[in-house]
């Protein structure tokens, strides 16, 4: 779907890369890794991203779901953003992850609830990696007012 095809809305449009705009209805409902098939600005930090709710996501990405009880999303997400994925890549200019090389990534699956032991570890660091950015933000903010306020 073009730009100009777009409906705006509040769901998230996943490309290669993430997301590239806000959409109106949506292709999948649940929890997902993403993995760029082709247009990934970064080969050596390939675009891989975990995501949960509903979503729209264009032909550009690979869409993974994990299976009840064997396979957890998130843990999916992560392992595969430990592979080094150039050597599965095609294409001269544009890079490209068919399917049939990405069945190729193997992956340590734990059993499930190690991987669900990894996925809360993964989600607290997570959570606490967000809070820090916020930090310097707030610094910033306090001072500003107390600058504004220090002139009044």
């Amino acid at each position: 779907m073009t730009s100009t095809e777009r409906i705006s809305g509040d769901t998230p449009y996943y490309g290669a890369n993430g997301i590239q705009d806000y959409v109106d209805g949506y292709t999948h409902d649940g929890e997902f890794t993403l993995i760029a098939e082709d247009g990934a600005n970064d080969t050596r930090n390939y675009p891989i991203k975990f995501v949960s709710g509903k979503i729209w996501v264009n032909n550009h990405a690979h869409v993974l779901a994990g299976k009840q009880n064997i396979l957890n999303t998130r843990f999916l997400s992560f392992s595969l953003q430990q592979i080094n994925i150039e050597p599965f890549l095609s294409g001269s200019g544009r890079a490209k992850l068919n399917a049939s090389e990405m069945k190729k990534l193997l992956i340590a699956v734990p059993n499930i609830y190690e991987q669900i032991k990894v996925e809360n570890f993964l989600g607290e660091m997570a959570h606490l990696i967000a809070a820090n950015e916020q930090v310097p933000k707030l610094v910033i903010k306090i001072v500003k007012n107390s600058l504004a306020n220090s002139l009044h």
